[in-house]
């Protein structure tokens, strides 16, 4: 759009609140603008167009016919500009519509599906997609408006928000701890297999802490390597070894008996766990459904 559609447009805007306000002096009054400013725009937008939209008189003011066809064109042309201004409103203001998710296989598993239950059942006109991956992916491209995020911030041209700590732990199925016994010590931990997720690095490091700040560090050699989370996740519960694996993902199997925690007396340190968004304005569905895995991850 030129620069004198743009003027059009106000022009346009001053002429028809001239005819709903009934005189120039009303309509400068509700648009906080002097009578010779409006009367100013009206003569201007005659002349551009080279024809009378308004017959002056001294008790009030009349259409002309080209005038009259003006005003009807124009109330629907002002309109439509409110439509657009309201349907960016609701875009803003309603939790309606579509927000894409993207997070790690292991986050989008088990923790989002848990994370996003109660925004989504209490709001029916919200859906989400939620793209899995455990590798970076063009956010832009790929319109993420939330992308989930373990360890460490790569990505410098976006925005970060904390979701909080991911908490992990030494895990193993029982049928491999009946076989080769559960560690008592840390040290013990030398004695068995080990499973390894491959596209973390420090992911796997050992570096266990006790609560009398006693400190054990290892690096196991790993018998298997995974690039997916859940596939790592099924051969520690078929007893192929031990893992390190994020708690809230293990959670379920946890309940269900088919994993334990080994050494449960000693930690490891947990993992950054952030949010990115592209930009700081944020709709209003945006914001409620970071809120709602803020306080889920807290």
């Amino acid at each position: 759009m030129s620069i004198s559609s743009i003027n059009r447009l106000k022009q346009m805007a001053i002429f028809c609140k001239v005819i709903e306000c009934g005189s120039m002096r009303a309509a400068s009054e509700a648009l906080s603008m002097t009578p010779s400013a409006v009367s100013q725009y009206i003569t201007q937008l005659e002349n551009e167009l080279e024809v009378a939209l308004i017959y002056r008189s001294t008790r009030r003011l009349s259409l002309s016919e080209a005038g009259e066809r003006y005003y009807q064109h124009g109330k629907r042309m002002l309109m439509a500009a409110e439509d657009a201004e309201d349907a960016i409103y609701e875009v803003k203001h309603s939790l309606e519509g579509e927000i894409r998710i993207s997070a790690t296989v292991g986050i989008a598993s088990h923790p989002l599906a848990q994370g996003l239950k109660e925004i989504l059942d209490n709001n029916i006109g919200l859906s989400i997609t939620v793209i899995a991956n455990d590798k970076s992916i063009d956010l832009v491209a790929e319109h993420i408006d939330i992308a989930v995020r373990v360890g460490e911030p790569e990505e410098s041209n976006f925005i970060y928000h904390s979701l909080g700590k991911l908490a992990k732990s030494i895990y193993a199925s029982p049928e491999y701890l009946q076989k080769h016994s559960n560690p008592v010590l840390p040290s013990d931990l030398k004695k068995h297999y080990w499973l390894k997720h491959l596209s973390q690095g420090k992911f796997s490091d050992i570096s266990l802490t006790h609560s009398n700040n006693e400190t054990f560090q290892y690096q196991p050699k790993y018998r298997m390597r995974f690039n997916d989370i859940n596939a790592l996740t099924s051969h520690v519960q078929a007893g192929y070894g031990m893992a390190i694996l994020p708690d809230l993902e293990v959670q379920h199997l946890i309940k269900a008996g088919m994993l334990v925690k080994v050494l449960p007396d000693w930690q490891l340190d947990p993992l950054n766990l952030y949010a990115l968004t592209i930009d700081r304005k944020q709709s209003y569905k945006v914001k409620a459904v970071l809120k709602a895995l803020k306080e889920f991850f807290a």
